[in-house]
């Protein structure tokens, strides 16, 4: 917060919500004048940023460094939960693929909040593969918006302005410089069953959100995968790049992934 003496007008900052809601007493650094001056309580909006990636966090937070927003952080499906219960959220970015939740139930809590102004809800693909299923959504589960993670840079906040007006969130500094992200999300451990579990349920995810539709219809005739041949080949091909052909003949990871997200979906919507 900026603040401007009463006899100079030579500015200062204060730490906005380290004084919110005070009443100081200042000495001017300039001309040694006294005055006074009420910082407003603080009405920051909250930005709750749910993803199982941690370098998102980061580059997000570059971009989010904003007076008028509180950045909240978390990488799993319960934490992001009670963050949403306990705190006057405005904006959620999602994860797609966040751990333990598939997101529209995450998506379903946010719009069922009834206290403050609603929230606003940007998809976040899992981008394990920056150019497989890559096409507009057709469906975002009732979110306002989705964004790829290599735009976040350029588009992010524009994104933003466009949803939340009543924010007036400020250009980045000069000299910021966000690089394209969008690499590919690597995993802990690449090798093995839990490995290949977690590479599936990030590729389902993504095949997800860009392929609802087909999904919910297969999902209507009794065959998740019904319409799904290209983009399921497709994720057999990035998991016969990553995971070694001994664990992939155990068992069918991405089939098993998708009926996971079928029986969610089925429970959650009666599809």
């Amino acid at each position: 917060m900026i603040v401007e003496c009463s006899a100079c007008k030579a500015s200062m900052r204060l730490d906005k919500k380290r004084y919110s809601g005070k009443r100081l007493s200042l000495r001017c650094p300039a001309c040694r004048q006294s005055f006074n001056v009420e910082v407003p309580p603080d009405s920051s909006a909250v930005v709750l940023i749910a993803h199982g990636y941690p370098k998102s966090f980061d580059e997000l937070r570059a971009v989010l460094v904003q007076d008028e927003l509180t950045i909240l952080t978390c990488s799993e499906n319960d934490d992001a939960m009670r963050l949403l219960r306990d705190n006057p959220v405005r904006i959620l970015l999602l994860d797609v693929a966040l751990t333990g939740s598939f997101p529209f139930e995450l998506i379903e809590e946010a719009c069922n909040k009834t206290t403050g102004k609603p929230v606003k809800i940007i998809l976040l693909p899992s981008v394990y593969n920056k150019t497989a299923y890559k096409r507009r959504p057709t469906s975002l589960y009732g979110a306002d918006a989705y964004l790829e993670l290599h735009h976040i840079g350029d588009r992010l906040l524009p994104l933003l302005r466009d949803l939340c007006p009543d924010l007036e969130l400020k250009e980045p500094s000069a000299g910021f410089f966000m690089p394209s992200q969008g690499e590919e999300r690597s995993l802990e451990d690449a090798s093995g069953v839990k490995a290949a579990e977690e590479l599936a349920r990030l590729l389902i995810a993504d095949i997800a959100l860009y392929h609802q539709e087909q999904i919910d219809q297969g999902i209507n005739e009794g065959d998740p995968t019904l319409y799904l041949a290209e983009e399921i080949a497709e994720g057999r091909r990035l998991l016969g790049e990553r995971i070694t052909s001994a664990v992939l003949n155990q068992k069918d990871f991405l089939l098993e992934a998708l009926e996971h997200f079928a029986e969610a979906r089925h429970k959650e919507f009666d599809i």
